[in-house]
């Protein structure tokens, strides 16, 4: 599972964070990772000052590792306390204005392969965007990406 927070505005995103959550991997790495609410507390807080309030309203879960009962209402709850705790120093009434939403889309377990079937449908005539198996081959993933997309 990877967390993004993304800008969106009328015409694209713009994807300004990623972090990796792998709770799968059972190594010392991965043994003392912060936990969801954390990482998504700090990717927000580490984009600009006056997208922040924007973001924390828009929290969206995708994938099927958000499929957790009661995950949403935990999120919401727990960046709540951290927004209370480090950013309100702890005062009710301003928190009582401030707006947390996380949306969980009931079809989320399968928007990640939507948005690839509605790319991919979207792109299967530009010959820019699709590797060839023998480019993939001769040169491997990672360098085709880097030179194609200047990543």
């Amino acid at each position: 599972m990877h967390i993004f927070i993304c800008v969106w505005d009328d015409q694209s995103a713009e994807l300004i964070y990623s972090f990796p959550f792998q709770p799968h991997l059972g190594d010392e790495k991965y043994a003392e990772q912060k936990g969801i609410h954390e990482m998504v507390y700090q990717m927000i807080m580490d984009c600009p000052i006056d997208l922040r309030k924007v973001l924390f309203n828009t929290i969206v879960l995708s994938g099927g590792s958000t499929m957790y009962p009661g995950l949403p209402t935990r999120l919401k709850k727990e960046i709540g306390n951290l927004v209370l705790t480090r950013n309100l120093k702890n005062d009710a009434k301003l928190f009582k204005k401030f707006k947390i939403n996380v949306e969980d889309p009931p079809r989320r377990k399968y928007m990640v392969f939507l948005g690839a079937a509605v790319l991919a449908s979207l792109m299967k005539d530009n010959k820019d965007f699709w590797i060839s198996r023998q480019e993939w081959e001769e040169k491997g993933g990672t360098r085709v990406i880097a030179e194609r997309w200047k990543v």
